[in-house]
């Protein structure tokens, strides 16, 4: 069974119920209240006076039992009991041409109080009261006599019965239409959550930049859209950074195996030259001993930055302890001029410049822009490194005035195994790890790594990172 279902038959059953309960109610109380008027009635009937003028009009009270008397008040039947409980006389309702039948009275009844009784044949419920009345006879006796005063209440039960049918019929319509109505009311409430669930079944196709129609957002259908929305936002986020990582793994597997697989390619190819016995001794062997030493050599360097890599991506950040980035440069600076006389390095430290963090890593940092700098620039290019602070950052910037980077390969540069070279020429690059390595040391520590380059007008790359609060 539907929701809508369920809400409809709940509202039908409360409904139904309320109108039955209301029935029942209004027509006991217009019952009550009928009953009511008429037992006021026969207690203006039961009065002492009205008692004396029917005795008084009574022919042969004292020896007629039973004997029927003419009397003004034809709509009430009246009865007279002894002191003995025998009925001595009667009077009937109705017209002399059809009386009513008597009450079922056999004896005295208890007087003062109100109660029904049906008629002799059974046709009709009379409304009674009992009086007690001190008689005075023409032989001076007063003897006590029960007065029974009654009328038919066919009235009150055809006013009753017809207000019974109207409240039935109007029970039957009002939940008639209250059941269309709920229908109604449930089906136009009810519709967002048939577009929620529409548009649920077409995410759960796959669509997933596709969103709930959102509703009233004061509503709880409108917030409940809201929510799940929301969901979808972060389940398309979380599946498309999980696609993207995918991706990224697959790249990475596929440029390490590039990389891995060249200087292994060349080594093979010399071990056999030298097993065909093509390389003899003397000067091709030892070309052939230089050059699978140098592919060695370049093979531990890609194995040791893929290590390294594996390691800042595991841990937190290191061992961490305060760091004077001036002097980390100018160490960097006179190791740079010893490996590449060719390029002149100046060296611009504004006073200390102190941060917590790890020393080799930031050390690595330097020597791999400064290496980057070097292979991308001509022979004789200067290379400036300033260290300076701005506010609660320590910024170390490493600046060159080489050909510059293209702009489609600025957004590149910093990922791992990219070069700018399409040809992947080791001639002009390493492995293309150094720039990677230093995203993420700078990452680890808090930093922003900034790349600023004009093609023609080189390259600069700035480094920052939170400055030590010192007290």
């Amino acid at each position: 069974m539907t929701i809508r279902t369920k809400m409809a038959a709940a509202m039908a059953i409360l409904l139904i119920v309320a109108v039955a309960i209301i029935g029942l109610v209004t027509v006991q109380i217009v019952s009550d209240k009928l009953t009511g008027q008429v037992d006021e009635q026969i207690t203006r009937i039961a009065d002492p006076q009205n008692l004396d003028a029917w005795v008084q009009n009574a022919q042969h009270f004292e020896d007629d039992s039973e004997q029927a008397m003419p009397s003004p008040f034809q709509e009430y039947s009246l009865m007279v009991f002894n002191s003995d409980g025998e009925l001595s006389f009667k009077q009937q309702a109705g017209s002399p041409d059809d009386y009513d039948p008597l009450p079922a009275i056999a004896s005295s009844p208890a007087t003062d109080e109100y109660f029904n009784v049906k008629a002799t044949d059974g046709s009709i419920t009379y409304r009674a009261l009992a009086r007690e009345y001190e008689v005075k006879l023409s032989s001076g006796e007063t003897p006590t006599y029960t007065f029974v005063v009654a009328t038919p209440l066919t009235e009150v039960h055809e006013s009753i019965a017809t207000l019974t049918k109207t409240v039935v019929f109007t029970g039957i319509a009002v939940a008639f239409m209250g059941i269309s109505a709920a229908l109604v009311i449930t089906r136009r409430g009810l519709r967002p959550v048939d577009h929620m669930v529409a548009d649920a079944e077409y995410v759960a196709a796959g669509n997933l930049a596709h969103r709930i129609t959102p509703a009233d957002p004061r509503t709880e259908m409108g917030r409940l859209s809201l929510a799940l929305n929301r969901m979808v936002s972060r389940l398309a986020e979380a599946i498309g950074a999980r696609d993207r990582q995918h991706e990224r793994l697959r790249q990475f597997v596929a440029d390490a195996g590039h990389e891995l697989r060249t200087p292994l390619t060349a080594i093979g190819g010399y071990v056999q030259l030298y097993q065909s016995g093509v390389a003899a001794e003397g000067e091709k062997l030892d070309r052939a001993m230089d050059r699978i030493g140098s592919e060695n050599a370049r093979l531990a360097k890609l194995v040791d930055d893929l290590m390294v890599l594996s390691r800042l991506d595991e841990e937190v950040g290191g061992d961490r302890e305060l760091v004077e980035l001036s002097q980390l440069a100018r160490d960097a600076v006179d190791d740079s001029e010893v490996a590449d006389p060719d390029h002149p390095v100046e060296l611009v430290a504004a006073g200390e410049a102190t941060v917590v963090a790890n020393e080799g890593q930031l050390r690595q940092v330097l020597v791999n822009l400064l290496t980057n700098a070097r292979v991308h620039t001509p022979a004789g290019t200067r290379i400036d490194v300033s260290v300076v602070t701005e506010n609660t950052w320590a910024v170390i910037r490493i600046a060159d005035q080489g050909p510059g980077i293209p702009e489609e390969h600025r957004q590149k540069v910093f990922d791992r195994f990219y070069r700018a070279d399409p040809s992947r020429s080791r001639a002009t690059g390493g492995s293309g790890l150094g720039l990677s390595i230093v995203t993420s040391i700078v990452a680890r520590h808090g930093g922003e790594l900034r790349l600023y380059s004009s093609e023609g007008e080189g390259t600069t790359v700035e480094v920052r990172i939170p400055k030590a609060q010192l007290e």
